[in-house]
């Protein structure tokens, strides 16, 4: 009787295609969503574009519990330690519904505040107003969606959050129909009606990763934990999460500074970012779903000893990046305006946006190199390096430069996108470099038989089955 490949058997490809599809899935409620907001009004198209980064920063802390809850789950697996797997999984979702429970109370009580702090006045605060409230209610389900991810995806079952990816874009189509632009009786709620189409999107999401992991792929999740033991289970996740969250959460902030830079351009500068930014996310998501099966692979190496394997997967992956991220990037310039024509008819937001999605090769190949060495970096022992590293570039040099290209200078939009195009490239850069030494460290303490210098012992205890 044949069994089922490990992770470390099965191809990159057929870990990746999956997480590709279900990054497509969430790929294309955005651009659902922004086709939806762009019928109501290029105002509302913009209004929430411009508070989306509020909400992504709040979405950061449950990206950063996935990825160390993936890590630890993916440790153990590797070095075919499993006992107490179960409780890994069950203190994750209890992690992430905390999480989510204080995001929901910040998005509920705070979101004037922030549609304010991102500049909006007038009908486009309401807008922003009114979408990240919504949101707020749903924020939970959200949170306890990235913990069954995670749990799926340590056990190389990425075709479930596939599905269950394609199952909330088919639910966020329906209702933001019938909510967005009041079908079949439905009263027309814009804006309100966008954002209640993405909650009940997240819970179908939720409602299908769970019945995958209990009844399809069997993997025990262990829910009711004391309160000792909970601490016991969270320390090795919460070593990996702490510092993961905070460079995406600089990066998150400063992007809200980055904003406020392009409202103060004018509408015509904002709706070219959001449309230009939706059709280049397909790029990202690409480079995103990359990153999640090498982070797979290298994971499950990395618990196995297996560091010149490791290191071979992740070159390979970004050699693999670099060529499919520039024949992405070539193909939507050479389509801009077509693209670009089915969210405005302004010739000037489409000749500026062209623009934009023509200066993203710059972006996508550093973001590339970010996404696939700074995860494997994160996730193999040192996390602080990439959060120390990653927060100094982003206020010493990204938003400075920023400011300086967009700003003084005067070229505006372009010239912040040139600014952020050579931060991600530096940092992609260093963080390659870095790497590289590090794996020498690594070959160096195999053959003398000492201690590995990268303390991933440190970040992944072993932990005694209750």
């Amino acid at each position: 009787m044949s069994h089922p490949k490990t992770v470390i058997e099965r191809s990159l490809f057929s870990l990746t295609w999956p997480i590709f599809i279900d990054t497509l899935f969430v790929f294309l409620i955005n651009v659902v969503d922004a086709w939806f907001l762009s019928r109501i009004s290029d105002e509302a198209a913009a209004a929430v574009g411009a508070v989306l980064p509020i909400a992504a920063m709040c979405f950061t802390f449950f990206i950063a519990l996935n990825t160390a809850g993936c890590a630890v789950a993916s440790h153990r697996l590797g070095a075919k330690d499993v006992a107490g797997l179960d409780k890994t999984y069950g203190a994750l979702m209890w992690l992430c519904a905390i999480a989510g429970s204080l995001v929901a109370i910040a998005l509920l009580g705070f979101s004037a505040t922030f549609a304010s702090a991102m500049g909006l006045e007038g009908q486009a605060a309401n807008y922003g107003t009114t979408y990240l409230h919504t949101l707020g209610f749903g924020v939970l389900l959200l949170a306890l969606r990235f913990a069954a991810s995670a749990v799926l995806q340590s056990q190389g079952k990425t075709q479930w959050n596939m599905i269950a990816t394609g199952a909330m874009t088919i639910v966020n189509v329906i209702f933001n129909t019938l909510l967005a632009e009041g079908k079949m009786g439905f009263p027309a709620l814009g804006v309100q009606g966008v954002a209640i189409a993405t909650c009940l999107a997240w819970a179908t999401n939720l409602a299908v990763s769970i019945w995958a992991i209990r009844w399809r792929a069997h993997i025990a999740v262990s829910y009711v934990i004391s309160l000792s033991e909970l601490k016991q289970w969270l320390r090795p996740i919460l070593k990996i999460a702490i510092p993961s969250a905070l460079e995406p959460l600089a990066w998150h902030v400063s992007q809200l500074i980055i904003i406020a830079m392009v409202v103060s351009l004018g509408d015509i500068a904002l709706a070219a970012r959001v449309y230009a930014f939706n059709i280049v996310f397909l790029v990202l998501l690409f480079s995103s779903a990359l990153t999640a099966g090498v982070q797979l692979k290298v994971t499950h190496l990395y618990g196995a000893k297996d560091f010149s394997a490791m290191h071979r997967e992740l070159h390979r992956g970004i050699y693999i990046g670099l060529i499919l991220v520039t024949v992405l990037v070539g193909i939507l310039y050479l389509l801009a305006s077509a693209l670009l024509g089915l969210f405005t008819t302004n010739p000037e937001i489409i000749a500026l946006g062209t623009t934009v999605i023509g200066l993203a090769l710059i972006c996508e190949t550093g973001r590339l190199l970010n996404f696939l060495v700074g995860f494997s970096i994160k996730t193999t022992g040192n996390p602080q390096f990439i959060a120390v590293f990653g927060i100094s570039t982003m206020w010493l040099m990204s938003v400075p430069l920023t400011w300086l290209l967009g700003i003084h200078l005067g070229y505006g939009l372009v010239g912040i996108w040139i600014a952020m195009g050579i931060d991600e490239v530096f940092r992609g850069t260093v963080a390659l470099y870095y790497w590289n030494r590090r794996q020498r460290l690594h070959y160096q303490a195999v053959k003398t038989g000492t201690r590995s210098p990268i303390k991933a012992a440190q970040t992944v205890p072993p932990l005694q089955a209750a």
